[in-house]
């Protein structure tokens, strides 16, 4: 994990696992055990996020003027880094050739390229046409869980897999620090 990042709700960073890890060690393997056990029961008080809004400018006054930051627990951190570095090697196969943000390898520009040859093609062509862009804005916010899961099994990965992914999808939740106090807990339903 980068290090001098947020830190998470309990203050501590990846500076601070790497400074005390002979401290700490044991019960962060622990907790990764009682995962792969698939024992996730209270998981949820280590997969819960504090969303706060940082001002942009010191005489901040509209929302647009802060930005939210996430403050997520380092173990939650670290186990959907592992489930993202497992999911890693088929990420090619599961995102179409057309979707190239993101992903190792692929370039977002070749999707300028893509659209600059294709209104070329369209101006010789001499013909009325039209070439249009969409966007699915916060498309990953509405994703379906048994949909999702649905299409990683169709793609190969086993239920041990899906079983953590469910675990870290299913325990997760976010309260809104308001004036320095957690607002209520909102808990996630659908998206990443």
């Amino acid at each position: 994990l980068p290090a001098r990042k947020a830190p998470g709700p309990n203050g501590f960073t990846a500076d601070f696992l790497r400074a005390c890890w002979p401290i700490v060690k044991q019960d962060l393997v622990d907790v990764f055990q009682q995962l792969y056990a698939l024992r996730g029961r209270g998981f949820s008080c280590l997969n819960q996020v504090l969303l706060t809004l940082l001002p942009k400018r010191a005489d901040a006054r509209c929302l647009g003027d802060y930005r939210p930051i996430s403050l997520i627990h380092l173990v939650a951190k670290i186990f959907a880094k592992v489930l993202s570095l497992r999911l890693a090697p088929k990420l090619n196969a599961l995102v179409s050739a057309n979707k190239n943000a993101f992903i190792p390898g692929r370039s977002l520009h070749d999707n300028f390229v893509l659209v600059r040859q294709s209104a070329r093609l369209l101006h010789q062509l001499k013909a009325p046409r039209l070439l249009l862009k969409l966007d699915l804005a916060r498309a990953f916010d509405s994703i379906s869980w048994p949909f999702l899961f649905e299409v990683l099994r169709q793609y190969g990965f086993g239920s041990r897999f899906l079983d953590w992914l469910a675990i870290l999808l299913s325990s997760a939740s976010t309260n809104v620090l308001l004036n320095g106090k957690p607002g209520p807990t909102i808990w996630h339903r659908c998206g990443f």
